[in-house]
């Protein structure tokens, strides 16, 4: 459980079943005896309405059928019909583009539950559907989806289905045996995770160099021009950055970890506060959000317990603890970059947390007796969700992803590029929060083959790196001394300049891109590159695990210092950086016009990056000025030493490229670039 390379439950949906049949999440054990059923799925006969909506049955169909489950709890999250969805998706590209007239007409959480989300009559009728079924449920004020959880026979009573145990890979995980659907016509949509499988993945590698210990926050501050932010009196003062869970965290104030990583570095660090998902409707008592006290249908979520020791003990192996919540390299990874990178900001770290789902258990010290439940990563959308209702950070940042096939098999959208994914994103940057995803870790490769869990070995970009509300951030070898001056070529990471990595080819490839095959290229995109499908990534950081960052973890109950790499790291590094942005937009008056509480904020950065790029060449070159052109290096994997490389994309070279994207922004220039403010 301590290896920060360890795969996430990447669904809201699993199931705590007895240990024979939940396999810890990732086992592949089976259930033992197990009654004959069809390893198919059971049709649904009866009136096509009541089971209209998209649920993930395409994943399914590559897995295999182990048997039935019993005893679970299980967790969903319902898309409600909005009145304007289509409306959304185009207002989020509208707010964040300059030559629009509703350049930063940003809306609340109300508004846009109002303007676009479901009608209040709809949402509640949803919501009475499962709370008649005995499920909790809890919503927010954007009305786009319900948080909805409970005992497996009320789901199933729910759903009109039964749950079986299904593999897939190595996996083992619940879904519905029977087509499911509603007994009486819903205005849903669509159900997440209701196959519970794990989609989504951190994108984290661990170095494997024993001399390497990782840069520090200085090293990279000064190498990528953080400092010249810092000499311009820019450090995110007045700015939240938030992150979007993956596991727990240490927030001791005196020795957790992002504390001791300050100390042991020499370096400023912000304050992190935990912000657990609290799912509500809007309502009078809480202030018409949905983040108060009031809370009419409960959720089933709960605030995070307390981080425990890595091997779960109370000090021996032999005696664990009544609780099991050891760190999450990813999650200490992300708090450690943004905090010691914009030390003035705030860092809102939001988690979700179901006690009663313990179905990644059986592998623990302890096992179910000793768990906490389940957290981070499994719900990242009612996490999402909260950050939508709270209108809190003015940049987030994502650390994980899964190739765009599959969170399409998955339900996350449908073949036009509609669905919660989009909606959730277009969403943010709506209030005008900007958001950055990694871009993966396998190069063009992000996609799994069902049956082996490694990456299928065709072209397949990342999701949500890909959306066109996101900006994709991916990694670069970055050669800096011990000062952080630069001293050799920054190149593309790869398998030509990783020395880290477990070794394993679905580890140690390199900084993930690509071009969708679902998404239409944003006119931000298409007007700067002339393609017409969606290319990621948009920049580059660190990411290279042998020029890796710094991480410290476990610093209440022993500490570890370790290198690590992955797109990861430079997902929360792009935060950081822009949070300096924002922070001299804030300082201009020139600049902090946007409309509403929040006057600084800039919607999705990549509109202003682009025109950038169009620079080129010309005079004044603010390209130039403003991005470090990586030129070298490719991405193209290669499976086993000295094989030939696979076919495919993606090589480095001059200007953008599906590698490193338009390259490198140096912070004190990029500052200077979008908001006139000098900082170099």
């Amino acid at each position: 459980m301590t290896n920060v390379n360890k795969r996430y439950l990447g669904a809201a949906l699993v199931a705590c079943l007895s240990l024979a049949a939940c396999g810890g999440g990732g086992s592949g054990s089976s259930v033992p005896n197990a009654p004959a059923q069809p390893a198919t799925l059971k049709p649904y006969t009866g009136p096509a309405a009541l089971a209209a909506f998209t649920w993930g049955k395409s994943y399914l169909a590559q897995s295999q059928y182990v048997g039935p489950a019993s005893g679970a709890t299980l967790a969903v999250n319902v898309s409600v019909a909005m009145r304007d969805e289509p409306g959304l998706l185009a207002y989020a590209q509208q707010v964040s583009d300059p030559h629009s007239g509703l350049y930063r007409r940003f809306l609340t959480p109300l508004e846009i539950g109002e303007r676009f989300g479901a009608s209040q009559s709809d949402y509640a009728k949803v919501a009475d559907y499962f709370h008649g079924y005995g499920l909790s449920v809890g919503g927010w004020p954007q009305r786009e989806v319900l948080a909805v959880a409970g005992s497996q026979a009320n789901m199933e009573k729910a759903f009109g289905t039964t749950f079986g145990v299904y593999r897939r890979a190595r996996e083992t995980f619940v879904a519905p045996v029977e087509q499911p659907h509603f007994t009486q016509a819903l205005p849903v949509t669509g159900v997440t995770h209701l196959v519970g499988a794990t989609i989504a993945k951190t994108h984290l590698i661990r170095g494997s160099a024993a001399s390497f210990l990782g840069l520090s926050a200085s090293q990279i501050a000064n190498g990528f021009d953080y400092s010249g932010a810092y000499a311009a009196g820019y450090d995110g003062t007045g700015i939240r950055i938030g992150i979007v869970g993956t596991g727990g965290i240490s927030t001791d104030p005196s020795k957790g970890d992002v504390k001791v990583y300050g100390a042991l570095f020499k370096t400023r660090v912000a304050a992190v506060t935990l912000v657990p998902a609290s799912p509500q409707p809007a309502s009078t008592p809480n202030g018409g959000t949905g983040t108060g006290v009031f809370d009419a249908h409960p959720s089933g979520l709960a605030t995070p317990p307390p981080v425990t020791d890595a091997l779960c003990t109370g000090g021996t192996a032999q005696t664990p603890t009544a609780t099991c919540n050891p760190e999450d390299g990813e999650a200490q990874l992300d708090t450690e970059q943004t905090a010691s990178l914009a030390p003035g900001a705030g860092v809102l770290f939001y988690l979700a947390y179901n006690p009663a789902d313990k179905s990644s258990c059986a592998s623990i010290p302890g096992g179910v007796a000793a768990c906490t439940g389940l957290q981070g990563l499994a719900l990242a959308d009612d996490e999402i969700q909260q950050a939508i209702a709270d209108n809190a950070a003015d940049v987030l940042t994502l650390s994980f992803g899964q190739g765009e096939t599959d969170a399409e098999a998955g339900g996350f959208f449908d073949a036009s590029g509609s669905g919660p994914g989009p909606t959730e994103f277009a969403s943010l940057v709506t209030e005008g929060i900007a958001v950055f995803a990694s871009s993966g870790d396998t190069g063009a490769e992000e996609c799994t083959d069902p049956n082996t869990g490694a990456p299928v070995l065709t072209p397949c970009p990342t999701y949500p790196g890909g959306d066109p509300s996101v900006v994709s951030v991916g990694g670069v070898n970055a050669p800096f001394d011990n000062t952080g001056k630069l001293i050799g070529q920054i190149a593309a990471w790869g398998d030509q300049t990783t020395g880290g990595g477990d070794g394993t080819f679905a580890n140690n490839i390199g900084s993930g891109g690509g071009v969708s095959t679902i998404f239409h290229a944003p006119p931000w995109q298409a007007a700067a590159l002339g393609v017409s499908m969606r290319e990621q990534p948009d920049i580059s950081l660190l990411g290279d695990p042998a020029t890796g960052a710094a991480l410290v973890l476990n610093a209440p109950f022993g500490l570890a210092v370790f290198p690590v790499g992955g797109t990861s790291v430079s997902a929360p590094e792009a935060a950081a950086q822009w949070a300096l942005v924002l922070e001299a937009c804030s300082k201009s008056a020139v600049c902090a016009k946007a409309a509403g509480a929040h006057p600084y904020r800039l919607g999705n950065p990549a509109p202003l990056l682009y025109p950038l790029y169009m620079t080129s060449g010309k005079s004044p070159d603010t390209y130039a000025s403003t991005f470090y052109d990586v030129l070298y290096g490719t991405n193209q994997a290669v499976p086993t030493p000295h094989a030939t490389p696979l076919p495919g994309c993606c090589a480095s070279g001059k200007g953008y490229d599906t590698v490193t994207g338009l390259g490198v922004p140096f912070t004190g220039h990029l500052i200077k670039a979008v908001t006139g403010q000098a900082a170099q």
